[in-house]
């Protein structure tokens, strides 16, 4: 809940409004001390192995000393430098619930306040500032070492603006990113959400089939390999078509039939990439220990589309995704829909729209790593090259990078992150690019990494792509999309 505040006249003092009193109460906004805290901080002591760290000097977890944060100084993101309640595979008994702290206060009285102005609580477990960059080792911690920490308690310890370009809309750090970096760690380790959750338990009975019985038998992973490329993508068989509500717009109402189809799909794809990974294991051309992701690194304006409020899990599942490498016909976007449903009216689109030229572009060896690199155009003329500040233009380029999004489930078996959605096509695309290489690298896979599928130009007479053998083409929907923006654009 949005918390109520006003500005004294003169110094421009905070009062934050108490519903339950009906009383005024002095106030500060953390961001407006965060300098101090860290100030503070630093003078008690330091961390011995480094924390997340953002783009501005600011951005940063603070230490602080005390007799549960103390604890922390050795904690590390490294798996062996992980503290003892990471590697614990499954809680010893229910955690008892205890009571939510008190609002935190200043030394003077002051209630401090998070970025919709509601009073931070005072967890002792959390440091007085946290990176927006925050490791996922550690965001995990915390949320395990009490089961009252939500993610609005991390949020709230961190910078309002960490990239200063905030316009007072959207949060620029969503909770659904914050999430999905915690996700990533516990799929690559086999580790389990202690928070329990639809689809959590399916994902539990997969990891306890392959979870050695001197692990079970000691309650930790400690002694545990990371898991294979195959292993992270049947965490989520039981899951596909299965929770529609957590879905896209365009696929909340999933017929049973459909729902059979796209498991069906997603277990040939299973059994497709763990075909490949023995067939490499046997060749002795892939090491049987992977290594460990070095992806969990999220750009903080990601817009993740199965956010939850508090500590969403986004990333939990690849829900009713139609893993099919083909893109020709209407239906492979059916189960991947715009954030909004732009509504547009199709009576006189007619066949001007299909009548796009679909060719393909060569890309010479040695070219630069960027789809927009084999463009002709600048970027002035480049509709392609502008930044999405409009929602229909964030649909749009949803749309147009889908054949990209599903490529890359095709190297790799698991969904991208999302991208920036305000950010140009080229960079959207540029994103899923480099987190293929974080990919290629982290799974040690042999050869060189793929260059993914992507628009090289547009205009409402052609489209090219950057790779002529793999050309798509766009449903009618999208070809509509396309032309109107365009218009206005040309």
């Amino acid at each position: 809940m949005v918390g109520t505040v006003r500005r004294l006249a003169g110094g421009g003092a905070v009062e934050w409004f108490n519903s339950n009193s009906e009383t005024w109460h002095a106030a500060v906004y953390h961001d407006d001390i965060r300098d101090f805290l860290i100030a503070q901080a630093s003078a008690l002591g330091a961390y011995r192995y480094p924390h997340g760290v953002g783009n501005l000097p600011n951005d940063i977890t603070a230490f602080k000393r005390g007799a549960i944060t103390q604890k922390q100084r050795d904690w590390g993101a490294d798996r062996a430098h992980w503290p003892a309640i990471l590697y614990q595979y499954e809680p010893t008994k229910p955690a008892p619930k205890t009571p939510r702290p008190d609002h935190w206060k200043t030394a003077a009285g002051e209630l401090i306040l998070d970025i919709v102005n509601d009073p931070v609580l005072n967890y002792t477990e959390l440091p007085d500032t946290i990176s927006s960059c925050e490791k996922p080792a550690f965001l995990e911690a915390w949320f395990r070492s009490n089961s009252r920490i939500i993610m609005k308690d991390i949020r709230a310890r961190m910078l309002q603006d960490p990239k200063g370009e905030w316009d007072g809309g959207v949060d620029p750090i969503r909770s659904g990113t914050l999430g999905m970096r915690m996700t990533r760690l516990r799929e690559t380790h086999g580790m389990i959400s202690w928070r329990k959750k639809k689809g959590s338990e399916q994902i539990k009975t997969y990891l306890d089939s392959i979870l050695p019985q001197a692990c079970k038998d000691a309650n930790s992973i400690k002694d545990f390999r990371v898991l294979y490329p195959h292993e992270r993508f049947a965490l989520h068989l039981g899951n596909i078509g299965q929770m529609p509500e957590r879905s896209h717009a365009g696929i909340k109402d999933l017929s049973e039939e459909k729902k059979l189809a796209v498991n069906q799909e997603a277990r040939t794809k299973y059994e497709s990439i763990k075909a490949a990974f023995e067939a490499k294991q046997a060749a002795g051309t892939t090491a049987l220990e992977p290594k460990e992701s070095s992806s969990s690194e999220i750009d903080l304006e990601a817009l993740l589309e199965l956010e939850e409020a508090d500590d969403s899990d986004a990333g939990d599942a690849l829900q009713n995704l139609d893993l099919s490498a083909e893109y020709d016909n209407d239906d492979w976007l059916s189960n991947l829909m715009p954030r909004s449903q732009a509504n547009v009216d199709d009576s006189n689109a007619g066949a001007k729209v299909n009548e796009l030229e679909i060719a393909g572009v060569h890309r010479d060896e040695g070219s630069p790593a960027s789809v927009a690199d084999t463009t002709d155009t600048d970027d002035e003329g480049d509709f392609l090259a502008l930044d999405a500040e409009h929602q229909v233009h964030q649909d749009l380029l949803f749309q147009l990078l889908a054949p990209t999004r599903l490529q890359f489930v095709t190297f790799t078996g698991r969904q991208p992150a999302s991208t920036t959605a305000t950010t140009s096509y080229y960079e959207q695309w540029e994103e899923l690019q480099v987190e293929l290489e974080e990919y290629w690298d982290a799974a040690a896979t042999q050869g060189q990494v793929p260059e993914l599928i992507g628009l090289a130009h547009l205009t409402r007479s052609e489209i090219r792509w950057n790779k002529p053998t793999e050309t798509r083409t766009f449903p009618r929907n999208t070809m509509m999309l396309i032309a109107q923006l365009l218009a206005d654009f040309e």
